[in-house]
């Protein structure tokens, strides 16, 4: 099976993602049965820097859900990252 993940960033006080992968590439990571990926679960802290080709914002906060479809040996994994007060400094390594 393959896995298509695709993560959302919730901006503070907004009631919609915002998803900005491109046309071309339409999940962030995509893996079949013989690769690897972390999946965050909910709660997890979570940072994907910005690219300019890729993804022009960076995704920073907390996992506050994550959503699983099916279809035809393809699973969508879409992860909704909020944006979080926490203190990123006693968080990172």
């Amino acid at each position: 099976m393959k896995y298509g993940i695709d993560y959302r960033y919730l901006p503070k006080g907004a009631d919609r993602t915002v998803d900005n992968t491109s046309y071309a590439k339409p999940v962030d990571v995509e893996v079949d049965e013989t690769q690897f990926a972390l999946i965050p679960v909910v709660g997890d802290f979570v940072e994907i820097q910005g690219e300019a080709d890729f993804r022009n914002i960076a995704v920073l906060g907390k996992v506050r859900s994550r959503f699983f479809s099916y279809v035809l040996g393809y699973c969508y994994v879409t992860i909704v990252v909020e944006e979080t007060d926490a203190d990123w400094d006693r968080i990172k390594p």
